[in-house]
């Protein structure tokens, strides 16, 4: 503890304040989708627990906070080689709800997918440092071979669980690392190739929906690219009104919560939707509608601004980090927090596909909450030991 007494004032004290915010944010939403719900579905004394996972995060946290971050570089390839490992075993556990997503012991269960985005953060990190501390660094593509074989088996191995949504969260990490990491030359037209290439594509596939579901069918399908229920969640994602009483019902439903909430909400366990359980999984991937029918759109705005405020304050710590790998380990925690809060709180608004991406320190869920806490002490970590200005 005396790193801390002796940098207090390089100690992000908003950052502090924000996850409490957060995680109290959580706790009230998960006891209101929980409430006299009758789902069988729903953990026992889910409220408990989530309580001592708050609670073991935040210690994770301050431990991470303490514990100096430049320690991770030179055992960055026994930490990618540990997450490997965990990815590779989780196929010798039974499968849950068909996916092989978890490796449960007799006393807790782990999501692995979830420890290998940290992981991934870690050795990109280092490999980006490597690059900008060498003495002629190069930054040509022809040189980024490693980032491919970094991220592709972890990737493979992910998408194989299947878990898509935490396979694209790894694809956000690495393309906004490498955004950063590139140079001005690159960097404009990375920049540009993306915001292109994804508002074309979205744009198109929404109006021309009759023939992206034909391409999905005859190609995505045909060649077994996705699984049925993933491809019925983009078709969903295209045309709203695509199978509401089956494959669309938990985005219509989602939908209705949140606009059902109008400015100021239905009050605290006054939603209809929410306090009858009709949106299915709300403690976990659809939380945030149970936020936007209880608290309107007043509550929901505050928690959207609550992240937004969050990920200005890691990129403060990136901006003024006193080394290469510490800017890139928070550059790559920006890029799998923002990528998490849109893709879930999108969904909920046929903004894109449902993927089942939790929203970070709000769902319920113990490996994803002690992760996003150990992330963030990290970040802690990097910006206690700040001194110099590097990223400008």
């Amino acid at each position: 503890m005396e790193i801390l007494r002796r940098n207090i004032r390089d100690l992000d004290i908003s950052i502090w304040v924000i996850l409490l915010l957060l995680a109290v944010y959580g706790c009230v939403a998960i006891a209101v989708t929980t409430h006299n719900n009758p789902d069988p579905n729903i953990p026992t004394h889910i409220m408990t627990k989530q309580i001592i996972w708050e609670c073991a995060g935040i210690a994770i946290m301050l431990a991470a906070t303490v514990f100096d971050y430049r320690t991770l570089r030179p055992i960055r390839w026994w930490i990618y080689g540990a997450a490997m490992l965990f990815l590779v075993g989780v196929f010798g556990f039974p499968a849950v709800q068909g996916a092989h997503s978890w490796i449960s012991l007799k006393v807790v269960s782990f999501q692995p997918s979830e420890f290998a985005k940290v992981a991934l953060i870690v050795s990109l990190a280092g490999f980006m440092a490597d690059v900008d501390e060498s003495e002629n660094p190069d930054y040509r593509l022809r040189k980024m071979w490693p980032i491919a074989v970094m991220f592709v088996p972890m990737f493979a191995l992910t998408y194989k669980e299947p878990a898509l949504g935490q396979a694209l969260v790894m694809i956000a990490i690495v393309i906004t690392m490498y955004t950063v990491f590139a140079r001005r030359s690159h960097f404009a037209w990375i920049v540009a190739a993306l915001a292109v290439g994804v508002t074309g594509i979205s744009v198109a596939a929404v109006m021309f929906s009759n023939q992206t579901t034909q391409f999905i069918n005859d190609v995505i399908v045909k060649h077994h690219l996705l699984k049925a229920y993933q491809v019925n969640r983009i078709i969903v994602w295209l045309n709203p009104n695509y199978s509401l009483n089956h494959y669309g019902y938990n985005i219509h439903m989602a939908q209705v919560a949140i606009g059902s909430g109008q400015l100021f909400g239905e009050g605290l366990f006054h939603g209809h939707l929410t306090g009858n359980g009709w949106v299915p999984n709300q403690w976990t991937d659809y939380i945030f509608t149970a936020i936007g029918e209880e608290f309107g759109f007043i509550g929901s705005a505050v928690l959207v601004f609550l992240f937004l405020v969050l990920i200005y304050r890691m990129i403060e710590i990136a901006r003024t980090s006193t080394d290469s790998f510490g800017a890139y380990l928070v550059i790559g925690t920006v890029g799998m927090m923002a990528f998490q809060v849109f893709e879930n709180i999108g969904m909920d608004m046929y903004l894109s596909p449902s993927t089942g991406i939790t929203l970070p320190f709000i769902s319920y869920g113990g490996t994803s909450l002690v992760i996003d806490y150990l992330a963030m002490g990290i970040i802690l970590s990097v910006g206690l030991r700040r001194r110099t200005f590097r990223f400008k």
